[in-house]
């Protein structure tokens, strides 16, 4: 994958996509690569135990995937702007957005990170009160691409929704996660690569398989 890109992971609930990401931040972790994972959709002890659970060892990577936990969404980005002020002064964006920049860049900065998670777009959507959705999503992406990191927004795809939103439009990479029927009874995880830019991929669906603490990609059979 090209390096700086804003990768986008989507899918329905239940396909793995908040582990998938946090798998790629963990292994490039234990390389000594880091990497920031950014927590609206739950707490950071609500994530890390699931993860633990899955086989993962947090703990092993804590120093390389430091976790900024926003789980109470406004209420953690409200307490976080009080330790923050004064970052974002002389901003033109909104004061939570300019708070939530200064943060991930100060992190970046102490850090040196090469990896963001952001779990999930949809609630920092919501976190965000966007009002102009287009404008400021096309702003954010670019500020993500001027971070310099390889970033990954995990996303739902909302019940009746189609292909054209503007984060497919503007990202430069987009991962489809589904759960495939193969029996009345019985499903499989299938991964595909829809969009890459600067890449010659395939575009077919993979099977996605967790085994231990890692995934695997084979060849889907139908």
């Amino acid at each position: 994958m090209p390096t700086g890109q804003v990768v986008l992971i989507r899918g329905a609930s239940g396909t793995m996509k908040s582990s998938l990401a946090y798998s790629i931040l963990y292994h490039n972790g234990q390389k000594g690569v880091k990497g920031l994972y950014v927590t609206l959709e739950q707490e950071a002890a609500s994530l890390l135990h699931q993860m633990a659970a899955l086989g993962f060892k947090p703990a092993s990577v804590s120093d390389s995937v430091p976790i900024l936990d926003l789980g109470k969404g406004r209420v953690h980005l409200e307490k976080l702007a009080e330790k923050v002020r004064g970052l974002a002064q002389g901003r033109s964006e909104r004061p939570l957005t300019a708070i939530l920049r200064a943060k991930i860049q100060q992190l970046k900065k102490q850090f040196g990170l090469d990896l963001l998670v952001i779990d999930s777009w949809n609630a920092l959507e919501l976190v965000l009160e966007f009002q102009d959705r287009r404008g400021e999503t096309f702003e954010f992406f670019e500020w993500l691409r001027a971070l310099g990191t390889t970033t990954f927004l995990i996303a739902e795809l909302p019940a009746g929704a189609e292909d054209g939103l503007e984060e497919e439009f503007l990202s430069d990479a987009i991962f489809r996660v589904r759960l495939e029927p193969v029996t009345d009874t019985a499903f499989q995880r299938r991964l595909q690569c829809s969009k890459m830019r600067s890449a010659n991929h395939s575009s077919d669906f993979f099977t996605l398989v967790f085994e231990g603490d890692h995934f695997e990609v084979a060849k889907a059979i139908s």
